[in-house]
């Protein structure tokens, strides 16, 4: 069974302000999904809580879950 926190701690996360959207713009490199909020302590939340609902749902469907950078090891 695969530790949802564990992932989402270690995906690479970039908040930039949005001039045109007046809002803090979250996305999830690993994954490319996108949230906002008002500040970025809210777009860093909103984000995180985007990829535990989209984990949740590769796993319903049996799809494999992205490895976060930080986790992947070279040979």
């Amino acid at each position: 069974m695969i530790d949802i926190l564990e992932y989402i701690k270690n995906y690479s996360y970039l908040v930039e302000f949005s001039l045109e959207d007046d809002a803090y713009l979250a996305k999830c490199l690993e994954l490319g999904i996108m949230a906002h909020g008002e500040s970025q302590e809210e777009a860093i939340q909103e984000i995180k809580e985007a990829v535990r609902v989209h984990l949740l749902m590769l796993i319903e469907d049996g799809d494999q879950i992205p490895e976060p950078k930080s986790m992947i090891v070279n040979s």
